[in-house]
């Protein structure tokens, strides 16, 4: 008993298909289905993309025309723009309950119903209240979607790539951001929900097609025929070096042993005790507790907040300077340093890329808010304003392949698969 408590701790084996890539691991062919199993699930953050950028450009058309909706006000502009995060730690408590109860692809596939709702009524609304509403259901689908989406990649994919498959959404979520740059900088912001509504039915295709569910699930639930031919999906003959059938053996055995050391620790516990006894194993509290502070720091950094209020930032900072010119520059820029990001994590450890990202941002901020301070008291030369415009830009770019990126794909590699539970908490009390 006390060996087989050590060796659950240890965790020896991050998934179900870690045995499987160790023997593996010299293979170079590449296993399309998994990649697009991954892709597939991925086009979610297409719509998170379009939900941070979206407020950046309609707080300013709002204030600027007085359309049929009037003139709103900073503190209406404000809910506007934080609804979503408002909306995001209910998405997170709703997944705790479903991820195990209906799969990670059911769970999906619900967040894209407040998606379609959310744009639709930003889309037709007549007064601020009907859009705080729309964002709020945005906001609720973003965090559904993209935390069922995290788990089922961190699930299926390869150990050697799952970074790589895990910043697939970073790359998604860059292109949302832009689309919501070029095209709300032209359109009325009506057209551009209309567009974000469409965009959503991108996730509903792809997953219809190249999408089965987690076999890891399905083991775990046992639906041991579907998760067989899940795992010959994603996993056949030509990955798999001992088969499929060997593999999902495998797979089976270590979800009995781990079920038989659970009941008997916790045999006769209440749900309540069974969460306290997940959460007490270090394996569980100390990434926990580590993601927490990483989280909490990530939101300090303010990069998200210039996500939500890019172009009135700018507006302040490139004084004459084009102002459409500038926003596009801004996310251009970010898009095409997500791929920059993926190869990064791929060839170079987590930890250096997270450091070199907090000191070029910490750098940064410190010289744009003194040219700042500079501008302020009357100096409002020109190259003031491109020191600005270029240590927003550097800090834009530091954040984008470090301290916005990696805190999430760090609890795929750092948490057990049993644990899901926990993983979306910690994502509830930082978003709090």
């Amino acid at each position: 008993m006390e060996e087989e408590s050590i060796k659950l701790n240890e965790n020896p084996v991050k998934h179900e298909f870690e045995a499987e890539e160790i023997q593996n691991e010299k293979k170079k062919t590449f296993n399309w289905a998994e990649f697009l199993a991954c892709v597939s699930v991925a086009t979610t953050n297409l719509h998170t993309g379009f939900a941070l950028g979206f407020s950046a450009i309609l707080i300013p058309q709002l204030e600027k025309y007085n359309d049929e909706m009037g003139k709103i006000s900073s503190s209406q502009s404000s809910w506007i723009a934080s609804s979503i995060s408002i909306a995001a730690p209910f998405g997170c408590l709703f997944i705790a309950f479903t991820l195990d109860r209906i799969g990670r692809i059911s769970t999906f596939k619900i967040s894209l119903w407040p998606c379609f709702i959310g744009w639709m009524l930003i889309a037709l609304a007549f007064n601020p209240k009907i859009i705080i509403i729309g964002r709020l259901l945005t906001g609720f689908a973003m965090s559904v979607g993209t935390n069922s989406a995290n788990v089922y990649m961190a699930e299926i994919s390869s150990p050697k790539l799952r970074g790589s498959m895990m910043s697939i959404g970073s790359v998604m979520l860059s292109f949302g951001i832009l689309l919501m740059y070029c095209t709300g900088l032209y359109l009325h912001w009506r057209i551009v929900a209309w567009i974000a509504f469409v965009g959503a039915i991108f996730p509903v295709l792809m997953t219809a097609f190249w999408t089965p569910e987690s076999p890891v699930w399905l083991i775990h639930t046992g639906q041991d025929v579907k998760a067989l031919k899940s795992l010959s999906y994603l996993k056949n003959s030509k990955y798999c070096a001992g088969g499929v059938q060997e593999t999902f053996n495998e797979m089976k055995s270590i979800k009995e042993k781990k079920d038989l050391l659970i009941n008997k620790e916790m045999e006769n516990s209440n749900v309540f005790r069974r969460i306290a006894w997940h959460l007490s194993k270090p394996t569980v509290f100390k990434p926990a507790l580590f993601m927490v502070v990483f989280f909490i720091l990530q939101q300090f950094t303010g990069i998200y907040t210039f996500q939500f209020h890019a172009v009135k930032m700018l507006q302040e900072v490139a004084q004459g300077i084009d102002i459409k010119f500038a926003t596009l520059l801004f996310g251009l820029f970010r898009f095409l340093l997500s791929f920059v990001a993926t190869g990064m994590l791929h060839n170079y450890g987590r930890r250096p890329l997270c450091m070199i990202s907090g000191i070029i941002m910490g750098i940064t901020l410190f010289i744009s808010g003194l040219c700042f301070c500079l501008r302020t008291n009357g100096d409002e030369s020109i190259i003031m304003t491109w020191i600005s415009l270029l240590c927003m830009l550097l800090y834009i770019s530091a954040g984008s392949v470090g301290i916005m990126l990696i805190p999430w794909i760090l609890p795929s590699e750092m948490f057990p698969t049993e644990f899901i539970f926990t993983r979306i908490l910690k994502e509830y009390w930082v978003v709090c």
